[in-house]
């Protein structure tokens, strides 16, 4: 293990020392397993998100599909897709048919 300072503000340290004495695990414990839990958190939305691009791109889900899966509107995904250099794929008469059927 490393040893790492963390500055913590009166009222954190008092509600994490709060939880680890009802826990009965350490303070130090308390907070490796909050950062354990907030980055791991975040490495599975960033796999949803590619994987929802993945299956965008190779025209698994529809950009209304995508938009839904990553929380964000239609427009922003447009915008994001651009900017990360990805095609927009363009729908034709007949997906947009079978999507509205399925609706």
């Amino acid at each position: 293990m490393k040893r790492t300072n963390v500055l913590l503000t009166d009222s954190q340290h008092k509600a994490v020392k709060a939880y680890a004495k009802r826990e009965g695990k350490t303070l130090g414990r308390m907070v490796r397993e909050a950062l354990d839990v907030a980055y791991q958190k975040k490495d599975l939305l960033e796999s949803r998100k590619d994987t929802a691009i993945a299956a965008y791109r190779e025209g698994f889900i529809s950009l209304g599909k995508l938009s839904e899966v990553l929380g964000l509107d239609p427009i922003s995904v447009r915008d994001y897709l651009r900017s990360a250099g990805i095609a927009l794929r363009v729908q034709g008469v007949d997906e947009i048919e079978r999507d509205a059927d399925n609706a």
